[in-house]
């Protein structure tokens, strides 16, 4: 199924709480019982405002304060909202070496912000390193997550951090999510090291990994497919500083923000004092953000990458306190 038909339907899923949009703007309520055909390609995506120095969301943005374009051609908003969706939330645990040192307090902290969720939000655990494993599926039941927690941060491996396979794994697992027309969202609790995936790294490091490991490009365009939505909380211990110099040859640093620009998350900083709060902090970045929607004027082949930007007016600038330094979050575009 094309990202364009899952948003449609995802659109049609979201109509029943907060109103579908039609072609002229103008509401269409639905109800539990009536049948919507879609027969119009619709493209939904999420962004975040904020900041950029205080990094506080800005959240009293209308349909008019945003410029948005696919490819260069500029787009009508035709669906907008800001209502607070439930949450999928898949929490992943490094479990490589340099993270080791952190993981215990990662896991306090995560089990800690549950109470952050609300009641409709569902919660899974996964653990990573050569490659994914879930600990938990999808689930309200917060003992449930709590104990997956506590059991992943007691949890240690030999393996190195092979990034594209654990998120090629990842967002496979994001799109079992129950919860109709809720915001899928990977949180990697890590130190953001990663190592190469080749024949000799698998040989050393990578010895559970699966018999094929998934390229950066297949797990990119399984990402952008998904809607799934890439944040992280990084805690960069000592031993990660240790692990960067010794294995300075495999071993680098930013990928996970790569993924997370791409999709428009959210990374945060923490130290092991702080995490609970990030953590929350990261929530709430992720639960406020705005939705839009509109339908492509240009047409283009199943299968072609669309490039989007969105950027606010340059008069809606000069509404903000004190003409804010803003920055848009958004996802870098999608396969039709």
């Amino acid at each position: 199924m094309s990202l364009l038909l899952r948003s449609a339907l995802l659109f049609v899923a979201m109509g029943f709480c907060c109103g579908v949009y039609g072609q002229d703007s103008t509401p269409v309520q639905a109800d539990a019982w009536s049948t919507i055909h879609v027969s119009t390609k619709f493209v939904v995506l999420d962004a975040e405002v904020e900041n950029k120095k205080t990094g506080n969301l800005i959240g009293t943005l209308k349909p008019d304060d945003f410029v948005l374009s696919e490819d260069g051609v500029p787009q009508q908003i035709t669906y907008f909202s800001h209502d607070q969706l439930p949450l999928s939330v898949i929490f992943l645990f490094d479990l490589t070496q340099s993270v080791r040192p952190a993981l215990a307090s990662l896991g306090g902290g995560a089990r800690e912000v549950l109470g952050h969720l609300k009641p409709q939000d569902e919660v899974a655990v996964m653990v990573f390193s050569s490659h994914a494993e879930l600990l938990q599926g999808f689930t309200t039941d917060r003992s449930l997550a709590a104990d997956a927690i506590g059991k992943a941060s007691s949890m240690k491996t030999g393996e190195g951090t092979f990034i594209h396979e654990s998120m090629y794994e990842a967002v496979d697992e994001a799109m079992k999510s129950t919860a109709p027309g809720s915001r899928k969202v990977l949180v990697w609790l890590t130190d953001g090291t990663a190592n190469q995936e080749n024949s000799r790294t698998r040989k050393i490091m990578g010895k559970e990994a699966p018999a094929y490991s998934h390229t950066k490009e297949e797990a990119t365009a399984s990402l952008l497919r998904s809607g799934v939505v890439v944040s992280a909380l990084i805690d960069r211990t000592a031993e990660t500083d240790a692990v960067m110099v010794a294995f300075f040859f495999v071993a680098h640093m930013g990928d996970i923000r790569k993924y997370a620009d791409l999709t428009g998350g959210p990374v945060l900083n923490t130290s092991k004092k702080e995490v609970a709060d990030r953590l929350a902090e990261l929530i709430d970045q992720l639960r406020g953000r705005y939705t839009l929607g509109y339908k492509p004027t240009n047409v283009k082949p199943d299968g072609t990458f669309c490039k989007l930007e969105l950027r606010l007016r340059p008069d809606t600038y000069a509404k903000l306190p004190e003409k804010q330094d803003v920055v848009v979050r958004t996802r870098t575009g999608y396969f039709r």
